[in-house]
């Protein structure tokens, strides 16, 4: 999701469309049926059907929401409230794995270590297996993780867990493109320290496809590389995105401090 979908809007006027004639027709079959008990019964379907179908593109829109105010606004704690409010609507967990995904990019984006450690372990085996996409998530996460705290061999090790799975296929199915892979190689090369390759990567990297939220991370990647080599001019130019994007994340109190410790 690069942005606002205007076929969103396209689905929610025809769903609503939808459910009036659907209601419309409803009400026409009961007013026609001379029988109490079928009467009874249509009106049960079909005011029973409504609540589901309504309920359902409520919850969809709520998470919708929050996953918009992640990955776009760049606001963490407003995105964590709304998907609060969807596992509330959401009585059925129908939004469970994919609530699992948000939370670990939450943690990312507050850089809570033992959080998301806490959140990998619980749903290692139940969730973050069981597909390529999942494990690369898994690993990049645990990547993430080692690198908070750290851990050098551990982020290697995940890195390389996460090559392993860019050309592997299992029943014909490739892995989505979850990620950028220039970026993934850049991370691996800051954790090292090696500032020229990660530069070399992240200049390699399309960024066209990446949301606000990427394009942030992209940016304080690259402020850390321009600074480190002595390239102010650009550092000035990253810093400005992150200052424009991504005042609600912790890569922007940390640029400042970056930027701060330069002058």
């Amino acid at each position: 999701m690069l942005k606002k979908d205007p076929g969103e809007i396209i689905r929610l006027i025809i769903n609503i469309i939808a459910f009036v004639i659907f209601l419309a027709f409803g009400i026409q079959q009961i007013n026609t049926s001379a029988d109490l008990a079928g009467k009874t019964i249509l009106a049960v379907l079909i005011f029973t059907f409504l609540f589901f179908a309504i309920w359902y593109e409520l919850v969809r829109y709520v998470h919708r929401q929050a996953i918009f105010t992640l990955n776009f606004e760049c606001d963490p704690d407003k995105a964590r409230l709304i998907m609060e409010k969807c596992k509330k609507l959401d009585f059925f967990n129908g939004y469970k794995n994919p609530n699992v995904v948000f939370d670990l990019l939450y943690y990312t984006d507050k850089q809570d270590s033992e959080a998301l450690i806490h959140l990998i372990s619980k749903h290692e085996k139940s969730l973050l297996r069981r597909s390529l996409d999942m494990l690369l998530v898994y690993n990049y996460s645990m990547f993430t993780y080692n690198r908070m705290i750290g851990n050098k061999t551990q982020c290697r090790k995940f890195h390389q867990g996460m090559v392993e799975l860019k050309d592997k296929k299992i029943k014909g199915k490739s892995i989505s493109p979850l990620y950028n892979w220039e970026v993934l190689d850049a991370e691996l090369h800051l954790v090292n320290q090696d500032y020229k390759k990660a530069y070399a990567s992240l200049n390699n990297s399309n960024i066209s496809r990446m949301n606000v939220r990427e394009q942030s991370n992209y940016y304080f990647y690259r402020l850390r590389c321009e600074l480190a080599l002595n390239q102010i001019k650009k550092a000035k130019e990253s810093f400005n995105y992150i200052d424009k994007h991504a005042k609600k994340l912790l890569i922007h109190q940390q640029a400042i401090e970056l930027m701060e410790a330069q002058k």
